[in-house]
């Protein structure tokens, strides 16, 4: 089975010029980023793809631990029900505050919050191992 890599050029399918393909491990890796970086809601027909992440962008309300246990949560949710590829699922999520300078001339610095995501399983299809990690810079922190 031939797995389209992502991002899509329509204006090249339309013009019959070659797809681009990938393997099934970064077609896999590519529905996890998807599924990262959708909001509830943002695929029409499935309201409950996504995750949280983007609920909890800016409240600063949600404590650390919290946010990391909710983020987890729907991404396990997320993955369980629509990546049907891979099984035996570690999901870890991981929130902290990085510093970072504006630039090289300028003593200021800009204070983030970095999101690092770990997913490993098993792949169905050969039982291999699979490991999936990535970081987000997620909302700035206004406290």
């Amino acid at each position: 089975m031939k797995y389209i890599k992502l991002p899509i050029n329509f204006a090249d399918i339309a013009q019959g010029k070659s797809k681009s393909y990938c393997s099934y491990e970064e077609s896999i890796a590519q529905y996890l980023m998807m599924m990262i970086t959708s909001r509830y809601g943002e695929v029409v027909s499935r309201a409950d793809f996504g995750s949280a992440i983007w609920e909890l962008e800016f409240n600063q309300m949600v404590k650390v631990h919290q946010w990391e246990e909710l983020v987890e949560r729907s991404l396990r949710d997320t993955v369980q029900k629509y990546e049907h590829r891979l099984t035996d699922l570690r999901i870890d999520v991981s929130l902290i505050q990085i510093d970072k300078s504006v630039s090289d001339f300028d003593d200021r610095t800009e204070v983030r919050k970095q999101a690092s995501i770990s997913i490993e399983g098993k792949m169905k299809e050969s039982g291999t191992k699979f490991m999936f990690n990535t970081q987000l810079l997620v909302s700035p922190l206004s406290q």
